[in-house]
């Protein structure tokens, strides 16, 4: 309803004007809306500058609460979890990853980026980053019930860094910590 609401407006006024320029240039004079034209039970029609400037405020309110609602987290979800495995065990890892994942409440903007690299002999190792840290380097397991425990591992460390981080921003934001200080 409210996406047939933008597309109304949107064109509204490009359709307002080039009617009236068909009626000027077929020689013809624009009939001005008079509120006695308008059929009962019915507004009367607006001018065309009332018209223009009233889907310029409904847009810019429109906009207004979009920008709101993403800024407190609405429907969108920003974080990402993003699958670099490369081989049948990493993405098995990543997918068990992806659906045991919940993120903490009121943590929005993270990246987490499942990988893999070469470890000793025929073995991979995982790797678990989050917002370019780098948390976890594990050996990647053969067995299920190993790979349940590495994933729960994971999934815990993951949510307990975000959750570390929410922590710090809100209290570097009320004024209760500084910053670091970095050479």
């Amino acid at each position: 309803m409210r996406k047939a609401g933008w597309a109304l407006a949107l064109l509204a006024g490009p359709l307002l004007a080039s009617a009236a320029a068909l009626g000027q240039a077929r020689g013809q004079q624009a009939v001005p809306a008079t509120p006695t034209a308008a059929p009962t039970g019915q507004p009367a029609p607006l001018a065309p500058a009332k018209l223009e400037e009233a889907l310029r405020l409904l847009l810019k309110a429109d906009s207004a609460a979009t920008l709101r609602a993403r800024q407190e987290g609405g429907l969108e979800s920003q974080g990402l979890v993003l699958d670099q495995a490369i081989t049948k065990l990493g993405h098995d890892f990543y997918d068990e990853f992806y659906s045991k994942f919940e993120e903490p409440m009121g943590a929005s903007s993270y990246t987490i980026v499942i990988g893999e690299k070469p470890g000793r002999s025929n073995s991979n190792l995982v790797l678990l980053t989050v917002n370019d840290a780098e948390l976890l380097e594990l050996p990647l397991p053969t067995r299920a019930d190993q790979m349940q425990e590495v994933v729960a591992a994971a999934v815990q460390t993951a949510q307990g860094y975000l959750q570390e981080e929410l922590n710090n921003s809100r209290q570097l934001e009320s004024g209760q910590r500084l910053p670091p200080e970095r050479y």
